[in-house]
């Protein structure tokens, strides 16, 4: 098992508490998620790259810290954020308990998605971490671990000591969380769950108030509105994944909304939209794709000149009988035939997930069950991720 003190964690000061006078810093790191600090006071931080599929740490912690600054609010507390909003800043160990020492907090909180070996397996469960022989210590992890055990659903595998930095550096009762692994396949089916992750910020933030007596409901507050310009400029930056829908899950927002950001998008990105194509006949547009007006790649070529599948393939057909004289249909082979529970096997030549992640080596020439099938792409068993059909055999 990984473990590393690279992880998010929370500090309170009770004299604050007194006089509602809270001030929490939120420190994020690129391989080491988030870190919370608070004056009555919160600090979160983690190290572990991320899943086999590609996703980070970083962003199953951001949401969850997201979540539980929210609900910290709620209670009345006051957040400040010294992070670099982008996850790219990697801040060091010392410098993390140096900062919680400093603002004299009374609890420090690490938050951490675990790994084991780097390969899928059915190892699984929440664990949380306190300095060996700390009394108060194993008093926070006990007021706070039940919680996270709980809204997560995954096997309890105790309270734990342990000689990590995080805890053995600070001079206030601290806690390591390690929530589940990424590289499970029975915890990354609740990691990719954000209703699951909002969840758990919620129980973070309830149980941390129930620690201190803070009585009350949260009102969490209401995240920050962006503009479209903003939230197009954070998915050209990379900010929200890739695909559509998950992106759109990460902004929070309506399809509408999104329909107007994949715009502004497009328009920054100098693709044309659909009205810059209109009027024209398939036979226009399949001169100007032999002519190179609209690049290379069918996606490409469909995206510039803003049409749906079914009018470009008119126009794939158009363009293929002017320069073969012969129909599409009978010039392209059939696309590759799979079903649910065939073996198949990953081409070494394999270089990316249909997902756009990159595919581990290991992964590469191995078999495979098919669990799920779409169009173009595959569900694997076993690696849990999707793979081109052009990709396997």
């Amino acid at each position: 098992m990984v473990l590393t003190d690279a992880i998010p964690s929370i500090t309170r000061n009770t004299a604050s508490i007194l006089s509602s006078n809270v001030c929490l810093l939120l420190l994020l790191d690129i391989e080491n998620a988030p870190n919370i600090v608070v004056k009555s006071f919160y600090y979160f931080s983690v190290y572990h790259s991320g899943s086999i599929s590609g996703e980070r740490e970083w962003s199953f912690n951001n949401k969850v810290v997201t979540s539980a600054v929210r609900y910290l609010e709620g209670y009345g507390i006051d957040v400040l954020r010294l992070d670099d909003p982008t996850g790219k800043t990697d801040v060091p160990l010392t410098t993390r308990t140096n900062k919680a020492n400093n603002w004299g907090a009374d609890i420090l909180v690490s938050y951490h998605h675990n790994a084991n070996n780097g390969r899928w397996g059915n190892w699984t469960g929440t664990e949380t971490y306190y300095y060996p022989g700390a009394s108060t210590g194993l008093a926070l992890a006990k007021a706070i671990h039940p919680s996270i055990v709980g809204v997560m659903g995954l096997r309890d595998r105790g309270i734990k000591t342990a000689n990590l930095h995080m805890v053995r550096e600070s001079r206030m009762p601290a806690i390591l969380i390690e929530v589940g692994f990424m590289d499970s396949t029975i915890d990354i089916k609740v990691m990719r769950d954000d209703d699951k992750l909002e969840r758990a910020g919620k129980a973070l933030a309830d149980a941390i108030a129930n620690y201190f007596g803070v009585k009350g409901q949260s009102k969490p507050s209401k995240p920050e509105s962006k503009s479209i310009s903003k939230m197009a400029q954070e998915v050209i930056a990379g900010k929200h994944g890739n695909g559509h829908d998950a992106r759109r899950k990460s902004l929070g927002i309506t399809q509408a909304e999104y329909d107007k950001v994949r715009k502004e998008v497009n328009r920054r990105s100098g693709i044309k939209t659909a009205s810059k194509s209109k009027g024209k006949t398939v036979a226009q547009m399949a001169q100007e794709v032999i002519d190179g007006k609209h690049g290379n790649g069918h996606a490409n070529r469909r995206k510039s000149l803003g049409v749906s599948s079914s009018v470009y393939n008119k126009v794939k057909r158009e363009v293929n009988r002017r320069l073969t004289g012969k129909s599409i249909a009978s010039s392209m082979p059939k696309p590759k035939s799979f079903s649910v529970g065939q073996k198949v096997t990953v081409k070494k030549s394999a270089s990316k997930f249909a997902t756009g992640e990159s595919i581990a080596d290991f992964v590469k020439g191995n078999s495979y069950t098919v669990k799920q099938v779409k169009s173009d792409r595959v569900l694997l068993s076993g690696i849990m991720s999707w793979v081109r059909k052009s990709d396997v055999y």
